[in-house]
């Protein structure tokens, strides 16, 4: 999870929808930020685009497929291609497994590996460059094997920086352990030059048998202290009886970890009649706290009535305070049209419930200066349906069609205390099939007192007021554009097109976009037969 931090001011407003403004979206198009495009580029000559791996002040650091072979392109801020160089993934006759692009101080560091049918063995090689020219360093190296007993279960890898950056510390645990409650692993520690500094093996033990819980989240601090957020599921017979009363069927328990090793100590939270839903968590120095906050349901796991808030003593892991904010009927109900609104109320009333979200998920924990934070999530899930067609001859051919929904973003801010001061909705419509969502969802900037969403809309919902409905984006339509929407310091809302008139037919991929400094976001855009990256700058 990403977590960023923005100076912004302390002024306390009740929860409440606030309405959207509209005196700044008769321009063409928005004055709040302006994008540069590097020079087009097409995916024959120039590769697939895989995403942004790394960026740092001067320059970004992406990858982009040739057939089936990586490259790593360097472009400065102005989306010139400075260098790009292959990432090897076949030596001799063997084929690699990607494994983790691991980018340190001033080297970069490339793990692949190798499962040995014969040797039922799986071997990790490691491959180091020099971070500004991008030459390697040593040629390819053998950094770690262990036992595997199947292609499948050929043990796992885990690689992770040191905190400052030079080395890092490599974890191997073999095949066969996924189930047993001690898991054992063999450490290694290395330079950024792939020399080995140390090894040893650790051993921990997991909180409770692998089939009665599962992870919520991780945090790890530099001391390599591990806090870990649980859901604990109780037995068939009891979660059953706590189903019928009404009651979660799972509890939160934080374990937590001293050197990231050994036995856990389990610290479970009272949530009362809440479904606890997306924890996550930060630490917060100066006040010896850790932060807990996400989304609760009061019917379910996947349903959404509130906010909660918990600020944890970072040596005891007492609750020293709580806030739960349950979302009010209009906020819920804001931007259905009146037909929505009585058809999702009919479905509650059927099922004995109240109103509530459906399906959202928790992205990102926005850290204030002011010690206050602002939760921001999006209505997100998928389903499928199969597609049955019949030929003359009487034969059936069926096809799976997999559908991607991302709907509203919530945002939903709180002051120093943890207490919950406003919250807001940014509506959308996102539907798409068999793309994996790619052109779905936002991207988020933060810059001084303001937040930036960023994603792919129909230009009829520019002027959207609530009560009105919320017209799809479609991919291909004559509509579709990048909106620009911005939540100023005390949740006012304003939508915008982000590009002119003449520009509109680009394409963002939202979920490829980084913001790279304190006014910058990356951006990967498809226009017909062409990509762009780019650069928004905003005011």
């Amino acid at each position: 999870m990403t977590r960023r931090s923005f100076t912004i001011g302390k002024m306390v407003l009740p929860l409440c929808l606030l309405a959207i403004t509209s005196s700044v979206l008769a321009q063409s198009k928005t004055d709040r930020a302006e994008v540069s495009w590097g020079e087009a580029r097409e995916e024959r000559k120039d590769g697939r685009f895989g995403g942004l791996q790394h960026q740092a002040q001067d320059r970004v650091y992406v990858i982009v497929h040739r057939k089936d072979d990586p490259w790593l392109q360097v472009f400065n801020t102005d989306q010139v291609l400075l260098k790009e160089i292959p990432l090897p993934m076949e030596m001799g006759r063997e084929d690699h497994s990607w494994e983790e692009l691991l980018f340190l101080k001033d080297r970069m560091v490339f793990l692949t590996s190798v499962y040995t049918k014969s040797e039922k063995r799986t071997t990790l090689y490691g491959r180091s460059y020099d971070l500004d020219g991008l030459s390697s360093i040593g040629g390819m190296r053998e950094l770690m094997a262990m036992d595997a007993e199947s292609k499948r279960d050929r043990g796992w890898f885990r690689v992770e920086a040191t905190p400052d950056s030079t080395g890092f510390r490599l974890w191997g645990t073999g095949a066969g352990q996924k189930e047993e409650r001690m898991v054992s692993a063999n450490v290694k520690h290395f330079s950024s030059e792939l020399t080995l500094l140390k090894e040893e093996v650790e051993s921990y033990e997991r909180p409770y048998p692998h089939d009665e819980y599962d992870v919520e989240t991780t945090f790890i601090e530099e001391d390599g202290t591990r806090y870990m957020w649980v859901r604990k599921h109780p037995e068939k017979r009891e979660k059953k009886d706590r189903k019928r009363e009404g009651k979660p069927t799972y509890d939160m328990v934080l374990a937590v970890y001293e050197n990231g090793v050994g036995k856990p100590k389990l610290y479970p939270i009272e949530t009362g009649d809440r479904f606890l839903q997306d924890l996550r968590m930060t630490l917060v120095e100066d006040k010896n706290e850790i932060i807990c906050a996400g989304f609760y349901g009061i019917k379910g796991a996947w349903t959404v009535r509130g906010a909660y808030v918990l600020r944890l003593d970072r040596s005891t892991k007492a609750v020293k305070h709580e806030s739960y904010k349950e979302f009010d009927r209009d906020f819920i109900t804001a931007f259905m049209t009146e037909k929505e609104e009585k058809k999702a109320t009919k479905r509650a009333e059927r099922k004995g419930e109240e109103l509530e979200l459906y399906e959202y998920d928790l992205d990102e924990i926005v850290l204030r200066e002011d010690g206050g934070m602002v939760l921001v999530g999006e209505q997100y899930y998928m389903y499928t349906t199969t597609v049955c067609t019949t030929n003359q001859n009487g034969g059936q051919t069926c096809r799976t069609v997999f559908h991607y929904i991302y709907n509203d973003i919530i945002a939903v801010s709180t002051d120093a205390q943890g207490n919950i001061t406003w919250a807001v909705k940014i509506p959308k419509r996102q539907h798409t099939t068999n793309d994996g969502g790619y052109y779905s969802s936002y991207a988020l900037a933060v810059k001084g007192e303001k937040m930036y969403f960023v994603f792919n809309d129909s230009g009829k919902n520019l002027f959207l007021t609530p009560g009105q409905k919320v017209e799809q984006f479609d991919l291909r339509g004559k509509e579709a554009l990048i909106t620009l929407v911005t939540v100023d310091i005390d949740g006012r809302v304003t939508r915008e097109a982000l590009l002119a008139p003449e520009k509109r037919d680009a394409i963002l991929r939202p979920k490829s976009c980084v913001q790279t400094d304190d006014a910058r976001m990356f951006i990967y855009a498809q226009r017909k037969k062409e990509y762009r990256f780019g650069t928004i700058t905003f005011q």
